[in-house]
């Protein structure tokens, strides 16, 4: 499991829902994409979330959120590519043992 602040909690679904044994080389290709200024903006759609990358801030949607629930999250583009690359360096750790 992954510990974060509940201001991007909905980082989890992403990582939970999306993330697993393939890794996150196609998200991680679209925020390199903006990072290096050959996009100004990628976004990318799955079952439950979409992202929508921006150079400095990302939006995490939850395309389902209940009336409780939160819609979305922003987060620091930046972090959440160390977010991805640390949680395939734990997926891939975790299918080789």
């Amino acid at each position: 499991m992954i510990n974060v602040p509940d201001e991007i909690s909905l980082v989890i679904d992403l990582l939970l829902n999306y993330v697993q044994e393939d890794g996150s080389k196609l998200w991680i290709d679209l925020i390199n994409k903006v990072l290096s200024e050959q996009s100004s903006y990628e976004e990318l759609t799955g079952n439950a979330c979409t992202i929508e990358i921006k150079y400095d801030v990302t939006k995490i949607v939850n395309e389902y959120a209940e009336e409780d629930q939160k819609a979305y999250c922003l987060m620091d583009t930046t972090e959440l590519r160390q977010l991805l690359l640390m949680w395939n360096d734990t997926v891939r750790n975790k299918y080789t043992e």
